[in-house]
């Protein structure tokens, strides 16, 4: 990005296209079965590995809930100083708020010291930055650049949907400046452990026209629902708009890449053309990260941390966690929910398996497994079904499933119940091998303690976070 340029100008041309709404196919009702061994801490090692044997070898192993929280960042405009990001101290007070460790921004070669400074000081509290090139940088500032963010920095980012630039050889303008900028990087060593990501494209022909230009760490997704659920089949031929279909673009530019989304969001203003409410974003928003980290995609940077002010495109605006008085709209609450529950700080720790049977009314049910350190289990559930019609502009109700997860043992079950306004309803259920559970289009998060102590019992709270 330039400091003048704003990623979103092009955003409403490219996801306009086949605006006919699909609904999520109903999947096969019924009971899904999975067998998932649950391997004990240490007390029990002996005793859980005489059991494991009597099981099917095969199921879900548990990420870790913290890599989940490490995965989830937000973009951000430091330098346009006539924005409400010209007020630091709110911007820095939001982010840590969220708890969030990852921003994304401009390598904006400013004479302004503020805009190192600020982003520096961000770096000392936690939260690091990739920075969007442009292909008329120079391979000095290249270098230099990590010198100047030197709290701050974590990656180069290859150039911003510059299928949209007008340049019309862009392909290999690109595609020379991606192979310069990966060179440069890689063959100094003050930058070289720094990786690089591949360059953002707005079609399918954009991919197929860089198809094997892959000369760079990670590919890039900008993988907008326009309006629609995160696990959207799509609205349009061969499911585009849907996370597969973008997800197949990009693989098949560059295979075996893994892939970073360095945008993703809603806008939350349903006079747009794909605008939605407040509320639907609130349910959308935890969605759209989980989703993805479904699919394998380890970072995603949704767009953006607050509304532009009046004036901006239609295309730029209203995309914001909080609104430009820095209030906040409940997506952000909810999403501070989400990684204050999941937050576990330390090295790298890889999650344990767990048996569990999901039945009942489990269609369109997604879900994911996480667990922290300490062995305690956080089981993800929502159904993954649209809850707004973007076209007729009207909310769609969705049915609360009931469905019954069943444990190979006597487990006690916290439940967190994300729900209107951002908040979370936690309650305490007894202990059982079998628990009845209403999922909504709201994520639930089942905590299962893996202590060998039983759960305090706690009462109901609610959750709402306030920025000032």
């Amino acid at each position: 990005m330039s400091e003048s340029s704003s990623p979103h100008a092009q955003y409403s041309n490219t996801c306009n296209e086949h605006l006919a709404i699909m609904r999520r196919t109903s999947q096969q009702s019924g009971a899904v079965r999975m067998a998932f061994r649950r391997i004990f801490h240490r007390a029990k090692l002996s005793l859980a590995f005489a059991v494991a044997l009597a099981l099917p070898a095969h199921g879900e192993k548990a990420a870790s809930a913290d890599a989940f929280v490490d995965s989830v960042g937000v973009n951000v405009h430091l330098h346009y100083q006539d924005t409400s990001y010209s007020n630091f101290p709110k911007v820095k007070q939001a982010l840590l708020g969220l708890g969030l460790r990852h921003v994304r921004d401009g390598l904006t070669d400013t004479t302004w010291q503020d805009y190192y400074d600020r982003h520096n000081e961000l770096g000392q509290s936690g939260i690091r930055g990739i920075y969007t090139t442009s292909v008329t940088q120079s391979d000095q500032l290249l270098i230099d650049y990590p010198t100047r963010m030197k709290d701050n920095f974590e990656g180069y980012e290859s150039p911003n949907e510059y299928d949209q630039s007008g340049d019309p050889n862009w392909p290999e303008t690109l595609a020379k400046f991606v192979t310069r900028l990966n060179a440069t990087v890689k063959a100094n060593s003050g930058t070289s452990k720094f990786p690089v990501i591949g360059p953002s494209l707005t079609s399918q022909e954009a991919f197929t026209r860089m198809r094997g230009a892959c000369t760079f760490d990670s590919a890039n997704l900008h993988d907008y629902c326009g309006g629609h659920n995160p696990g959207t089949l799509g609205w349009g031929s061969n499911g585009y708009g849907s996370l597969t279909w973008n997800l197949a673009n990009v693989t098949a530019a560059c295979p075996g890449k893994p892939v970073i989304t360095t945008e993703t969001g809603y806008q939350t203003d349903p006079s747009l053309s794909q605008g939605i409410t407040e509320e639907v974003t609130a349910k959308y928003v935890p969605r759209v990260f989980l989703e993805q980290w479904r699919r394998g995609i380890r970072r995603t940077y949704l767009y953006e941390l607050v509304d532009m002010p009046a004036g901006f495109p239609a295309g730029d605006s209203k995309f914001g966690l909080l609104r430009s008085d820095f209030s906040a709209k409940p997506a952000y609450s909810a999403l501070l929910n989400l990684l204050h529950l999941l937050s576990d700080p330390g090295p790298s720790y890889a999650g344990q398996d767990l048996a569990f049977t999901l039945a009942g009314d489990v269609a369109n049910i997604d879900h994911v497994l996480f667990e922290k350190r300490d062995g305690t289990f956080y089981l993800a559930l929502w159904v993954e079904e649209p809850s707004y019609d973007v076209n007729s502009k009207k909310a769609l109700p969705v049915s609360t499933h009931h469905v019954v997860v069943q444990f190979d043992e006597g487990a006690d079950v916290v439940v967190h119940a994300f729900g209107q306004s951002g908040t979370v309803q936690t309650t305490s259920l007894p202990s059982s091998a079998t628990h009845a559970i209403d999922v909504t289009d709201y994520v639930t998060i089942l905590e299962l303690n893996g202590r060998s102590q039983l759960p305090v019992p706690r009462p109901p709270v609610m959750l709402t976070p306030v920025v000032h």
